[in-house]
């Protein structure tokens, strides 16, 4: 696996070479995970252009991407997937709290909690993660698929293609978690922000914490939904979301 920085946005990844429980591996340059493609500059662009993406699929909501469009990159399809719809900030929300988003009286930690439940549950969701399966399955794709920062809703789609592929639940579930290695310095930077505010409680810190990380529980909220609900994660990916997984290896293994 490879990753990419650019110069606002560190949590990028191609998932090729990543191998699967026959021994085969994920084709590089074809499938690549990551954050929002707004704030580029001319090395950013340079770097994006050199993976040979055919689409950008784009599962932020509706708000969150006309207050932070995408760069519009030549030749390449861009398809907005809306997998839930987030909170956006208003023009006159000027104090400084990076949570605004989440509900009085839930924490960081719960708020994450139920947003993966939503990714398994909701009707939304499920058309999103089927359309983005359909670019997938099309012929000749290279694919780089995001969300607001390459964590959750991203993370999880991650997560269906690996294991639609056939990596194990381990490697999956341990390229999730790698997630973190970008986002503890944006951690730091964002507490850096909002030290001393008024709103900085210790509590607050916490829900910034987790919030802005990828955890273990989180993913497991949708994984043992799927094996709740539909038997197994293979059995969402395959019956729920209509996936013809031997296709899928067809074209991304080799």
């Amino acid at each position: 696996m490879r990753r990419y920085e650019l110069s606002f946005q560190k949590n990028i990844r191609d998932l090729g070479g990543l191998e699967t429980f026959d021994g085969r591996k994920i084709k590089y340059g074809r499938i690549y995970r990551g954050g929002a493609l707004g704030k580029v500059n001319k090395e950013d662009i340079k770097v994006v252009y050199s993976f040979g993406l055919t689409d950008i699929i784009d599962f932020r909501g509706v708000d969150e991407f006309l207050a932070r469009p995408d760069y519009k990159f030549l030749g390449v399809n861009y398809h907005s997937f809306p997998v839930i719809e987030e909170k956006v900030r208003e023009d006159n929300k000027d104090d400084g709290n990076l949570l605004w988003f989440v509900d009085n009286g839930v924490s960081g930690f719960e708020h994450l909690r139920l947003s993966y439940r939503e990714f398994v549950t909701t009707k939304k969701a499920i058309r999103a993660y089927r359309h983005f399966f359909r670019i997938l399955l099309e012929e000749g794709r290279s694919v780089y698929f995001h969300c607001s920062q390459g964590k959750d809703r991203a993370g999880f789609a991650a997560y269906l293609v690996e294991i639609a592929l056939g990596v194990p639940v381990d490697t999956a579930l341990a390229d999730y978690l790698s997630t973190n290695i970008a986002m503890e310095k944006k951690i730091d930077g964002l507490l850096a922000q909002v030290e001393g505010k008024e709103f900085c409680s210790e509590q607050y810190k916490q829900d910034l914490r987790d919030v802005f990380a990828a955890k273990l529980e989180y993913i497991s909220e949708s994984i043992n939904l799927m094996n709740e609900l539909y038997g197994s994660s293979m059995n969402f990916i395959e019956k729920i979301l209509g996936v013809d997984v031997e296709r899928l290896r067809t074209l991304y293994l080799e």
